[in-house]
C-alpha cells in the first residue's frame, strides 16, 4: 500500500461510507482495476477508525444527549425519554444487523472478489433510493413517524446487515428503510448513523482480529493519511447527504448508482465477448 492508493482510499472511504453509493462496493471496484493485490486488513481498519471518528464528531451532540438521559434515567423530561427510546431503537436494530451480517460474512471470499456483483448491487442500491424517497415523498407529513418502533429498527437493522454486500450501501439502504416504513427525514438520517455505531465498532473489532502483525508495523505515513482523510471526508460527506435529504434528492445517487453499475457491468461483459 503505497502512499497514492492510501489517499485515494481513504477519501473513496469518506465519501462513499456515507453517501449513499457503498463504500465497499467502490472499494472492491477500484482495488479490482488498481490491481492492489497485497492484503489491506489493516488498512481497512484504520480508515474504519476515521469514518467512525467522523459520525462521533458529527453526532456529538446527539451521543452527548444519548449520555445525559442514561445518566439522569429517573428523569421524564421530554428530551431524554425520546433518547432513551433511540437507545432501545439502536439495541433491537443492531441484533437483526449482528445475525444477517454474521451469514454472510461467512461467504465473504465470494462477496468481495471482482466488480461484477458490486455493479449488480449499485442497481438495487439505486433501485433501493428511488423507493424510499418515492414513498416518502407521497406520504403526508404529519403521518411521518419522529421515532423509530420495534419494527422499524428491525427492518432497518437487517437491511444494515445486508449491507455487508458490497455495492448495497449501508446509509441508502438504512435511510430509505427508515422512508419507506414511514419515518420523516430528520430521524431516518439520526438513526441511521446512531445505528452504524455499535456496528462499525462490531465490525472493528473483528477486522482487528485478522490484522497481519507484519503489515500493522509497516510505515505509518500511509495508514495515517488514509485514517485522516477517511475523517475528514466523512464528516463533508455526512453534511452533504443530510443537505440532499432535506432537499429530497436521493434520487441523485439513484441515478449515479444505476450508471456506475449498468457501466461496469457493460464494460465486464464486452471483456467476456472479445476474450471468446
Amino acid at each position: 500500500m503505497n502512499v497514492t492508493h492510501s489517499l485515494v482510499l481513504g477519501i473513496l472511504q469518506g465519501f462513499t461510507e456515507f453517501l449513499p453509493i457503498s463504500s465497499s462496493g467502490h472499494l472492491v471496484i477500484l482495488q479490482h482495476y488498481m490491481g492492489i493485490k497485497e492484503s489491506v486488513v489493516f488498512f481497512n481498519v484504520m480508515v474504519h477508525i476515521g469514518t467512525l471518528a467522523s459520525v462521533v464528531v458529527f453526532f456529538r451532540k446527539e451521543l452527548y444527549l444519548i449520555v445525559l438521559s442514561v445518566v439522569k434515567f429517573s428523569s421524564r423530561d421530554k428530551e431524554y425519554l425520546f433518547y432513551r427510546q433511540i437507545i432501545l431503537a439502536v439495541l433491537i436494530g443492531t441484533l437483526p444487523t449482528a445475525f444477517s451480517g454474521f451469514i454472510l460474512s461467512k461467504v465473504k471470499d465470494f462477496l468481495f472478489y471482482g466488480a461484477v456483483l458490486p455493479a449488480g448491487m449499485l442497481l438495487f442500491t439505486g433501485f433501493f433510493l428511488w423507493l424510499g424517497e418515492k414513498l416518502s415523498s407521497n406520504m403526508r407529513i404529519p403521518e411521518k413517524k419522529q421515532k423509530p418502533g420495534i419494527i422499524d429498527a428491525l427492518f432497518i437493522g437487517f437491511m444494515q446487515g445486508v449491507a455487508i454486500i458490497p455495492g448495497i450501501s449501508r446509509s441508502g439502504t438504512t435511510i430509505s428503510s427508515g422512508l419507506i416504513r414511514g419515518l420523516g427525514r430528520k430521524i431516518a438520517f439520526r438513526y441511521s448513523f446512531l445505528l452504524f455505531i455499535p456496528a462499525a465498532i462490531g465490525a472493528l473489532v473483528l477486522e482487528s482480529r485478522e490484522v497481519n502483525v507484519a503489515v500493522a508495523s509497516a510505515p505509518t505515513l500511509p495508514f495515517f493519511l488514509g485514517t485522516s482523510t477517511a475523517f475528514i471526508t466523512g464528516i463533508i460527506a455526512l453534511t452533504i447527504l443530510r443537505k440532499v435529504l432535506e432537499e429530497k434528492k436521493l434520487v441523485i445517487f439513484s441515478w449515479y448508482c444505476w450508471i456506475l453499475g449498468g457501466s461496469i457491468l457493460f464494460f465486464e461483459a464486452m471483456k467476456v465477448l472479445t476474450s471468446l
